[in-house]
């Protein structure tokens, strides 16, 4: 039995739609035509479903936009966009905006006309031109206007193609499409590599710069990786790292990217070597007590060029530390390593009281008899200090000035080993950074070969850093130093000689090095300090 329209629109009544609308349902949708002309099926269930399934919101789109409801409208400026059949009888219709690469584009808008009620917003995909961008802004695909609008000014020439389609609360628009016909310019052109990265090779706390160059249309972007991980912010075409440390060694990349594509530059390495120790030796001081005639003798070696020595001798100026048994009037005197007397220098001058401050050294008090000199060294001197008088003096050895290759190597001091607080005690800084490794000798039975008379017998070294903590102690030396003496020129000392020797590695800063009889004896010790090898 065939379903009259009538019977068929008592049927669809019970969905409460308007008359008009199920009118334009039966004249213009094809399946509800076919539905209109089908045999008839006992029970109203199956159709109802039909008709519900048809009746999605798919189907009011259709009556949205193809029942005469709406119609799709293009505008650039004021000017309806020409719509143009893309084949000779397809309903598939394209809205062509024009313009040209490096001139600002007239903005491009789109709507529906008709329509029951404005679209709630856009989904959008494809292609703009570069350049070119939705106001408001896309989030997700998606623009949430009545009315948005294409502006910008396009990059490259071309053809650009992007699709919109509006949701509704009355229904929703089938996909459309824009076409952007750009004139001029060149069309865009994925990142190539130009410059690639170079490896490159840092010191701890040093600086690195990694640089490349690509190119492509529109200008790329940059994104810098390490170990292929995105670096945070490193979005140019160079790359620097300050203060580079081990954790920075790695395999670095950029990519270069565009909207055309992109493109991975080479990954080359970046090694992270030890930073390169500046420490010197900066500073030698001995305390001691001298009777009348006796010498305190102090040995400076400098290697590598040339460099200006300060050398003091404090008596007087002891007093302000609360000595009251200072030397009142202490001398010094500079020796070739051939004993050849080079200068000597009883009161100093107050010309030099700008080069104390420059070293850290305590001010003398002006018109003191203290002694002090300056003089340029470049090879091993002797400095010796003595008095009219008995009392305590202090010997100093400063190495002034900007740091240079030229440097002091080796200080030394020869004097007699008393107990008590007469032991020979030799303070010495280092200065700069990283540590210092040093060769450190208490020689007195080694004295012997070189005439000197009286030595001590067992001496004992101990090396405390300037909070008085022990950081390294001798009794006697290991033969197995014996390549350590050759290495930094020191006289060899007897097999199996009870003088004293160690080699240690120190930090910046201050300390003292003591000498004294392990078995509480008395005698001439000398007391080295070795930049090690």
């Amino acid at each position: 039995m065939v379903t009259s329209p009538s019977r068929l629109l008592l049927r669809l009544h019970g969905f409460g739609l308007p008359v008009a609308v199920l009118l334009a349902l039966l004249q213009r949708t094809p399946v509800l035509r076919l539905l209109s002309a089908a045999p008839a099926v006992p029970g109203a269930a199956p159709a109802a479903q039909l008709v519900r399934s048809v009746l999605t919101a798919a189907a009011l789109g259709a009556v949205h936009s193809l029942a005469g409801a709406t119609t799709f409208v293009a505008t650039q400026g004021r000017t309806t966009i020409v719509r143009t059949s893309t084949s000779a009888g397809s309903p598939t219709i394209r809205d062509n905006a024009v313009g040209t690469a490096g001139t600002a584009i007239t903005a491009v808008s789109f709507t529906y006309s008709g329509t029951p009620s404005l679209p709630q917003y856009f989904s959008v995909s494809g292609r703009l031109p570069d350049g070119l961008a939705f106001v408001p802004a896309l989030r997700n695909g998606v623009v949430n206007s009545g009315t948005p609008v294409i502006s910008g000014t396009p990059t490259v020439g071309g053809s650009f193609t992007v699709y919109v389609q509006g949701y509704g609360t009355a229904g929703n628009g089938l996909p459309e499409s824009i076409t952007f016909q750009i004139a001029g310019g060149a069309a865009g052109t994925a990142p190539s590599f130009t410059t690639q990265p170079l490896a490159q090779t840092a010191t701890v706390g040093g600086s690195v710069t990694f640089t490349a160059e690509a190119a492509g249309s529109p200008a790329p972007t940059y994104q810098w990786r390490r170990n292929g991980v995105n670096l945070a912010g490193a979005t140019t075409a160079s790359l620097t790292l300050n203060s580079v440390q081990t954790t920075d060694a790695g395999t670095y990349s950029v990519v270069a990217t565009n909207s055309v594509g992109n493109a991975t530059s080479a990954g080359v390495a970046l090694t992270v070597q030890a930073a390169e120790s500046t420490a010197r030796l900066s500073n030698l001081s001995v305390r001691t007590p001298l009777a009348l005639g006796q010498r305190l003798i102090v040995g400076v070696v400098v290697s590598g060029g040339s460099r200006d020595i300060l050398v003091r001798a404090a008596g007087p100026a002891l007093a302000a530390f609360g000595l009251s048994s200072a030397m009142v009037d202490p001398r010094l005197e500079l020796y070739r390593s051939d004993a050849t007397l080079v200068l000597s220098n009883d009161n100093w001058a107050s010309g030099l009281a700008p080069t104390f401050a420059s070293v850290g050294a305590f001010a003398f008090s002006a018109g003191s008899r203290d002694a002090a000199f300056v003089q340029t060294l470049s090879a091993p001197h002797s400095i010796q200090a003595l008095g009219t008088g008995p009392g305590i003096v202090l010997v100093e050895a400063y190495d002034t000035g900007a740091p240079t290759a030229a440097k002091l190597v080796n200080v030394s001091a020869r004097n007699q080993v008393g107990t008590g607080d007469d032991i020979l005690i030799a303070g010495f800084a280092i200065s700069g950074t990283g540590n210092k490794p040093l060769l450190f000798r208490a020689v007195g039975p080694g004295l012997a070969a070189f005439g000197v008379p009286g030595t001590l017998v067992d001496p004992k070294l101990e090396i405390y850093n300037s909070t008085g903590v022990k950081v390294a102690e001798n009794d006697n030396w290991d033969p197995a130093l014996a390549v350590d003496f050759g290495a930094v020129g020191a006289f060899a000392l007897p097999a199996n000689s009870r003088d004293a020797a160690l080699r240690t590695s120190l930090p910046p800063g201050s300390y003292t090095a003591q000498v004294r009889g392990a078995d509480g004896g008395t005698g001439e010790a000398l007391i080295e300090i070795y930049e090690a090898k």
